[in-house]
């Protein structure tokens, strides 16, 4: 826990406009989700162009991520912060007056770029503002920023699209990130040197050459199995909830927001045992419940089932990913990763934006072959045969990795 006695005001004031920040960035995120049938009944996009439209925002994660995260070392974390958030202020009001299905992909693609700005260089923010002992539990409060806004996002997006039209959810998000945009410029400041870690280790490695890590690939397959599958399912479901359960865009957005409050109550349970028990079966229990559970949507014909599945699947999805974190803290704290945490977390995000493009990708193409059950079905198999075969790798690892990531 924080106190008053260990933070200064500028601090608090850090991370409380951050939190804004990243709220913002994950309501965004979310608030298209039950909008997607109304774009399907006005636009008729095929549904391969449904994923395009998902993924492109992970596209511009995945491949400006880097580049802020270079531009936060050599200029200052709150510039790119204040970049990111004038991207998204603009990306957001075009998506709003976008008439056609490849302007609100271009407008999704620029949001990604927004988004890679304001969450890299808000984690280096938090991370130069607070020294190693008190990041964990900053870390934390950021991520239940995260969280409230992947919570809030579906269901108010529904909800101001069934009260105020088609463009009342964008002009609402774009007013907030206005706001968090004006906050920044006159309140964010960069830290000073003596409010820096003076035992943050400077060895630099690239991002990537933390694969050759067996711990690390085991990892990134968990990230990337997890990821695809949930937003396969944001990408497929609301148009198939429509349809199957007739679904208004506000319930869309409940039981959307069910899933997001199963994961968020999931992922501490699961952080909590993995400081007692393997994260490595921790992981591979989350994955194998996914498996299971998500099959259900194909045979759930009331809004109160479907509900029920959200909430399976949701948990299923924070137990998996919740000792991911930890693990490659883990890793680096160990040395196997050479002091590079600001890398580890780098290819966390890189692996969720791969996550976040394959998902609504081949969603949209198995919609296009098969319906939605027998896609969900297929995905779910395919999902069971992946963690059967990372069940079986090589569990030998070297004994500091096996100590500090139980991976």
């Amino acid at each position: 826990m924080l106190s008053k006695q260990t933070v200064n005001k500028t601090q608090w004031i850090s991370l409380g406009l951050i939190i804004f920040i990243l709220f913002n960035d994950m309501l965004l995120y979310s608030l298209i989700i039950p909008i997607t049938p109304f774009l399907v009944d006005q636009l008729n996009p095929s549904s391969t162009l449904i994923g395009i439209l998902f993924g492109s925002y992970a596209v511009g994660v995945l491949i400006t991520t880097p580049l802020f995260a270079a531009i936060s070392d050599r200029i200052g974390k709150v510039v790119p912060i204040i970049m990111g958030l004038i991207g998204m202020v603009l990306s957001t009001l075009f998506f709003a007056f976008a008439s056609s299905m490849w302007m609100l992909i271009g407008a999704r693609f620029v949001q990604g770029i927004a988004a890679a700005a304001t969450l890299t260089a808000s984690m280096a923010l938090l991370a130069a503002l607070f020294p190693a002992n008190r990041r964990g539990a900053v870390m934390g409060m950021a991520l239940t920023g995260i969280s409230m806004g992947s919570l809030l996002g579906a269901p108010i997006g529904g909800w101001l699209l069934d009260a105020g039209g088609y463009n009342a959810p964008f002009i609402f998000a774009a007013g907030l990130i206005l706001t968090s945009l004006v906050l920044a410029i006159f309140m964010l400041r960069e830290p000073g040197s003596t409010e820096e870690d003076p035992h943050i280790e400077t060895k630099k490695q690239g991002t990537f050459q933390l694969l050759r890590l067996r711990p690390v690939l085991f990892i990134a397959a968990i990230v990337l199995l997890a990821e695809s599958v949930l937003t396969l399912l944001e990408s497929i479901l609301p148009v198939f909830l429509h349809h199957h359960v007739q679904a208004t865009p506000t319930i869309t957005g409940l039981l959307f927001a069910a899933m997001s409050l199963a994961y968020g109550a999931a992922a501490p349970l699961s952080g909590m045992l993995s400081d007692r028990y393997p994260a490595r079966i921790l992981m591979l229990i989350g994955l194998a419940a996914l498996g299971l559970f998500t099959p259900l949507f194909a045979f759930a014909h009331t809004i109160w089932l479907q509900a029920g599945v959200m909430l399976l699947v949701g948990a299923s999805v924070g137990f998996a990913l919740s000792p991911t974190l930890s693990s490659l803290g883990a890793i680096v704290d160990d040395g196997d990763g050479g002091g590079a945490f600001g890398a580890a977390f780098g290819l966390f995000n890189i692996l969720q934006s791969v996550g976040m493009i394959a998902g609504p990708f081949f969603g949209g193409i198995l919609t296009d072959w098969l319906d939605v059950p027998r896609t969900i079905v297929t995905v779910s198999f395919a999902l069971l045969l992946g963690v059967a075969a990372l069940w079986i790798l090589p569990k030998r690892m070297p004994a500091s990795v096996r100590k500090s990531t139980h991976v």
